[in-house]
């Protein structure tokens, strides 16, 4: 084996053979000549032989590296165990550390590539996080960088989430933006406030396009300041008028309705006539809703009737399947079943709940007819009647064609508004009357129901 170069003493050079056993740093045709070493070798001599001299130790690994076998590539970094990477980039030097961290990026692009720059980086965080962060600073390989900031923000312990945070503020795109969905939200659950100073120190410039933005940032801090510390994330929103987006507000009432409904609610009825707070009054609802309907009908009530009847719209809207937007992310349960919400809803006072209770209701009888109808069929006169305009409101909105539908509204008490409200419906069977008379003709209702519908159909044929 090749003596020490000129100039090491016997320390750094036993320095740098522990480095040269925890990888090779061959990869591929273009690393071709570096040498390799048994890292798993290393650590099991290591813990079985407690009390061998360095000197012996050292001997050992010299010995390691000579070995041809059982190597440990860069490529492969992700197959060695933690305990054997971290003992190993703990023994190198900074400058061996950065070295790694430059030949992971020549790297090919790629599955390989990713998992080792992960492995390594989710290990040297721990080692030696200023040696991580400056190998980051000076990265070329953006897409190596970005895996490098992934694997840096979940595996660093929170004692230098700081340094990670001023990092991503000196980071050009699109790094800053990218580090930024793991960093805020994480931050902001141990430290807020050193969170929030952060988010005003590092404020983005006007323009500049990024994966994540000012108001996504201020959403994730106070998502959970607002649970944690109300009074001060309050503090904090209200003296900058920039950070009270609509996002913003949502954000903070939410969380602090979690943890103070009472207070949430007062701060709501204070607040109606602030700019960009309708969203969070429609939220903090729909929360109660989810976690709390008395105090979700207590704050209706509170509210102006606009402000309420927008709320609910709101609720009905993500009670509907298919409303709501699958790629959101939402907390488990967010979206609560269509017969709960409508049972609950009609406790409410009716003119509150007429324009929106047919979105809901028309969900339940999509995806449980038969208990939809029963329940229906329990309801006081009026507030069927209501319930079922409103759902023929709504089908006529998305073009419905159901039978379900017309058995419903077969069921209206009103003879007048039975009758004109099936026959709008019974339109949207066909373009003429001819074709709608014809689509009747195939759904299984008595005969004199249809005969009904026949002539109201005809009757109204003019009513356009």
């Amino acid at each position: 084996m090749p003596a020490p170069p000129t100039g090491l003493n016997p320390t750094r050079a036993q320095t740098v053979i522990i480095g040269l056993t925890a990888i090779v740093l061959a990869i591929g045709g273009f690393e071709a000549g570096r040498r390799t070493v048994d890292a798993a070798a290393v650590a099991k001599i290591a813990a079985t032989k407690p009390s061998q001299p360095d000197s012996d130790v050292s001997r050992e690994r010299k010995m390691l590296v000579e070995r041809e076998h059982d190597r440990i590539r860069l490529d492969d970094i992700a197959t060695v165990p933690f305990s054997e990477l971290y003992d190993v980039l703990k023994s190198a030097s900074r400058e061996q550390l950065l070295v790694w961290a430059r030949d992971l990026e020549s790297m090919p692009r790629g599955p390989r590539q990713r998992a080792a720059v992960t492995a390594y980086y989710k290990s040297l965080i721990q080692v030696d996080h200023r040696a991580a962060i400056d190998a980051v600073l000076h990265a070329k390989n953006l897409l190596a960088r970005d895996a490098a900031i992934d694997a840096m923000m979940k595996a660093a312990p929170e004692s230098i989430w700081a340094d990670l945070a001023e990092m991503t503020a000196e980071l050009p795109y699109p790094g800053r933006g990218y580090a930024q969905d793991n960093l805020i939200p994480n931050w902001s659950r141990v430290d807020p406030v050193a969170a929030s100073q952060f988010v005003e120190k590092h404020q983005f410039s006007p323009g500049v396009k990024l994966p994540g933005d000012e108001s996504d940032r201020v959403v994730s801090l106070l998502s959970n300041w607002g649970e944690i510390d109300p009074a001060a994330a309050r503090k904090w929103l209200e003296e900058d008028a920039s950070r009270q987006t609509a996002d913003a507000f949502r954000a903070f009432l939410t969380s602090w309705g979690r943890v103070d409904h009472a207070a949430a609610i007062d701060y709501t009825i204070a607040n109606q006539q602030r700019p960009n707070f309708e969203a969070a009054t429609n939220e903090l609802v729909y929360e109660f809703v989810r976690s709390a309907k008395e105090d979700a009908s207590r704050l209706l009530l509170l509210l102006p009737p606009e402000a309420a009847k927008a709320a609910l719209k709101k609720v009905a809207d993500v009670t509907n399947p298919h409303e709501i937007d699958p790629n959101i992310d939402r907390p488990p349960n967010y979206q609560r079943p269509a017969e709960e919400v409508a049972r609950w809803m009609v406790t409410l006072p009716v003119e509150l709940w007429k324009e929106s209770i047919g979105r809901v209701a028309e969900g339940w009888l999509k995806d449980a007819p038969d208990s939809a109808k029963a329940w229906l069929a329990q309801l006081q006169p009026e507030l069927r009647d209501v319930t079922v305009v409103s759902m023929f409101r709504e089908a006529k909105a998305f073009q419905v064609a159901s039978q379900q539908v017309i058995e419903v509204g077969l069921k209206i008490s009103d003879p007048k508004l039975r009758s004109t409200t099936l026959a709008e419906y019974l339109r949207l069977l066909g373009r003429t009357t001819a074709e709608a008379l014809q689509a009747l003709d195939e759904f299984s209702i008595p005969a004199e129901q249809k005969a009904y519908l026949r002539r109201i159909l005809r009757e109204n044929e003019n009513v356009r």
